[in-house]
């Protein structure tokens, strides 16, 4: 604790711009010269990195050397009926899917594109995943900005299960849930209201003169 409490004084004194290693060491070899050979190297040699970060650094790497050759393609235009489409989202990888939702609404007939983006869990690499990730907010500003596809809600999915005709109606239309609170008025006191104030009038408060 001495030792450490007196460093930075010792630094100062011996003039800190000077310094330009600071080595640590539990035993002799530590600060010999071959071991600050060895503090050399392991300063130059990168962070150590857990095997999620290492396997996203490959990934990384990966995308690069392979971005200009990734496209998003269409890969078909087949009609299909609402009782049809969970069979349409594919069980083994990441899709997009624009669906035009046809259906009635509050007496209204309505025609409502859907957007659809099924990732089915962890059968998807990471690389697969994190491509479709990324790439779906620039897919969609497109679609919306230069198409003028009008897209009515947005759902993302595991797998084509869940599309049923009430799953996709709520969202479509989602139940509102307002509930009005209504604020009582504070009763006064029970019994006694307080003294009553006698307020006079200019005519009042003139003394008489005589």
């Amino acid at each position: 604790m001495l030792y450490a409490a007196t460093r930075a004084t010792l630094k100062k004194e011996f003039g800190g711009g000077h310094i330009k290693d600071e080595v640590f060491g539990t035993a002799e070899d530590d600060v010999s010269l071959n071991g600050y050979k060895k503090y050399l190297i392991s300063q130059s040699a990168p962070a150590p990195l857990t095997a999620a970060e290492e396997e996203l650094r490959q990934i990384k790497i990966n995308e690069q050397i392979d971005m200009k050759n990734e496209t998003i393609i269409l890969a078909n235009t087949l009609h299909t009926e609402l009782k049809d489409l969970p069979k349409r989202i594919p069980k083994d990888a990441a899709r997009y899917h624009f669906f035009l939702y046809k259906h009635t609404h509050e007496g209204d007939y309505l025609e409502s594109i859907v957007f659809i983006y099924s990732m089915p869990g962890y059968t998807c690499s990471i690389r697969e995943r994190m491509l479709y990730s990324s790439c779906k907010s620039p897919l969609l500003e497109i679609v919306e900005r230069q198409l003028w596809m009008q897209i009515i809600r947005k759902i993302e999915i595991d797998n084509g299960d869940e599309l049923t005709a009430d799953f996709l109606y709520e969202e479509v239309h989602p139940k509102q849930h307002a509930h009005k609170q209504s604020f009582a008025k504070p009763k006064g006191p029970a019994g006694k209201r307080g003294i009553r104030r006698l307020i006079r009038g200019p005519a009042e408060t003139e003394t008489p003169s005589d």
